[in-house]
């Protein structure tokens, strides 16, 4: 490439590259104009970031089995009693770390023996199942910082960070652990039995989008579509209004008692897979929080373990407050630190790993607020795979220039050494990557739990080998090509020069 052409390119793509840090880092303000006829903000890329709970606080809520109650309430019960009411209520519970037992025997929840109350096996069975269904529910959903933990044995506490728009939903209806039914208003026309299971007749639920509008996608066996037909036939045809049209039913999908979706029925539906739900009816969150919660149902079938969910509260961050501000600086310092040195320790070769180094910040940061259609949020763990890919961006640089250098004192010239130094790493660069990258694609597909965190790991690796592999090197001829001196860009010296 000319070194006219080398200059240009190299321009226009400066220009683009400080126009897209500033895009990713530039800090809010108040644009001067309206848009729309309203005032709007400037928000950069970071600002757009989900964060974890520890570094921006969450949500938190307790679920309580039936039979189960917290010290809090079991008090404030007891004071709102009469004096005479008082002892037969203090009787109805026993004491229990920070929970209070019901020793009512239809809860089951403890048995009275000669040393006093002991909770059943039963009850602890039950409990036990519920908590890995649960925990099970929360975990298919992605967060990365979700958290399920058991309370004095016998109560849980769950967490969701701040960014998670649907924690409310996920709260209420993951509590939920009766069996999964089919009603159509006056009878139940699909529950488990001894001959068949649900299962038998519906394959799964996943959440769908079509455009603006989120579904509920329902798929059906061979036998589930025969008696979906059935069954709605008989609703389309169910009633009649004065002028002969049929204003149909509702069928309801139930766990427990709770109805979870609603299929309207005006006509007979043929159908192997449905799809409920419609504009506003739905979230991307939250139909993703109602097919896990049926898909939960249909599988583990009834817990034997009802919960009651108390209010919804909020946390600040397990950091601090100022953790994130302190987060950025230190990075600031880090990227800063990376552009500077290769100058300093590799002369205008430090100038193709400076834009290396804001290219993968540029594609990284980029990706991690756009690639990902669902839960995807910023954790120490983020930072830490950020920092990994970066510090492995430099050091295959270093790799590079130390290749070359080797080569030019062979008595090369600087062309031949460049080529040559590049030839000799890039088998180590492309063994390197590839491992990282297939790593990353293994722990993405397998590892349910770190799914966020695999995600991120892949745009990282996959970020950091083209900077090493094809990006760093383009820029490096692009700079060569429009040096005046090459021996003085790479900062090179040939003792017998004078004697050429």
């Amino acid at each position: 490439m000319g070194k006219k052409k080398s200059v240009v390119l190299l321009t226009l793509l400066t220009i683009v590259i400080v126009a897209l840090c500033a895009m990713i880092a530039v800090p809010s303000f108040e644009l001067p104009f309206l848009w729309n006829g309203a005032v709007s903000n400037w928000n950069p890329v970071v600002k757009t970031y989900d964060l974890d709970a520890n570094l921006g606080g969450g949500y938190y809520t307790y679920y309580y089995p039936e039979g189960v109650i917290s010290e809090v309430e079991y008090q404030k019960e007891y004071e709102s009693r009469s004096e005479d009411k008082q002892e037969e209520y203090a009787n109805s519970y026993t004491p229990y770390k920070g929970l209070y037992l019901s020793t009512d025997s239809d809860d089951g929840v403890v048995e009275e023996t000669e040393n006093g109350y002991v909770v059943t096996d039963s009850f602890k069975e039950s409990f036990e199942a519920a908590k890995k269904e649960i925990s099970s529910r929360y975990e298919k959903r992605g967060d990365s910082s979700f958290r399920v933990s058991v309370v004095d044995d016998y109560a849980l506490r769950i967490e969701l960070p701040v960014s998670d728009t649907a924690a409310g939903t996920a709260f209420t209806y993951f509590s939920y652990t009766g069996e999964f039914t089919l009603y159509d208003g006056t009878t139940t026309v699909l529950e488990a039995s001894k001959d068949e299971s649900p299962k038998d007749y519906i394959k799964g639920f996943s959440p769908k989008k079509n455009g603006d509008s989120t579904y509920i996608q329902v798929k059906l066996t061979d036998e589930g579509r025969k008696l979906i037909k059935d069954v709605t036939t008989s609703l389309s045809a169910s009633s009649s209004e004065d002028d002969g049209s049929s204003s149909g039913g509702t069928l309801s999908f139930k766990v427990g008692d709770e109805s979870i979706i609603q299929l309207s029925v005006t006509e007979a539906i043929d159908e192997k897979t449905l799809y409920i739900g419609g504009t506003d009816t739905y979230t991307d969150e939250t139909a993703s929080v109602v097919a896990i919660l049926l898909n939960s149902a249909l599988n583990a079938g009834d817990l034997g373990l009802g919960f009651e969910v108390e209010e919804t509260r909020t946390f600040g961050p397990a950091y601090g407050s100022n953790a994130l501000t302190l987060l950025y600086i230190a990075l600031a310092i880090v990227l800063v630190a990376s552009i500077i040195w290769p100058f300093i320790k590799y002369k205008g070769f430090g100038g193709a790993c400076a834009y290396s180094t804001l290219s993968y910040l540029i594609v990284t940061a980029i990706c991690f607020a756009f690639i990902s259609s669902g839960v995807f949020e910023v954790t120490l763990g983020t930072v830490a795979i950020f920092l990994f890919g970066l510090l492995l961006t430099n050091l295959f640089n270093a790799r590079v220039y130390g290749a070359i250098k080797s080569e030019f004192d062979t008595g090369k010239t600087v062309d031949s050494s460049v080529k040559a130094g590049y030839k000799k790493t890039l088998a180590g660069m492309i063994d390197v990557y590839a491992v990282l990258v297939l790593a990353s694609v293994a722990l993405l597909i397998g590892a349910a739990g770190l799914h966020t965190l695999a995600l991120q790991a892949l745009i990282c690796f996959v970020t950091g080998a083209f900077c090493n592999l094809l990006w760093t090197r383009f820029i490096n001829c692009m700079l060569v090509s429009s040096s005046k001196d090459k021996y003085k860009y790479f900062g090179f010296v040939r003792e017998d020069d004078d004697d050429e």
